[in-house]
């Protein structure tokens, strides 16, 4: 029998979200994904991350998209 663990692609530092262990915004990943890019072509524009780092950032969104649309809300409005 063999274990999954599950990976962490998203990590919370300096109040903000990043694709862990680089300098890419969440934010930037999520604004890409909201013009229309296909995961393809994010990490044509973020050649540092993989497809699967993609995939990972934008289900990390998808999945808290309430409290992350929320936070850019409030930044927005600051």
């Amino acid at each position: 029998m063999s274990v999954v663990v599950a990976k962490s692609y998203v990590e919370y530092r300096n109040d903000a979200y990043w694709l862990q262990g680089t300098r890419i915004s969440l934010d930037s990943i999520v604004y890409a994904f909201q013009q229309g890019l296909s995961p393809e072509s994010i990490v044509q524009s973020f050649p540092l991350l993989t497809l699967e780092q993609v995939y990972g950032a934008i289900t990390f969104y998808l999945a808290n998209r309430e409290e992350i649309d929320a936070s850019y809300a409030a930044e927005a409005a600051a």
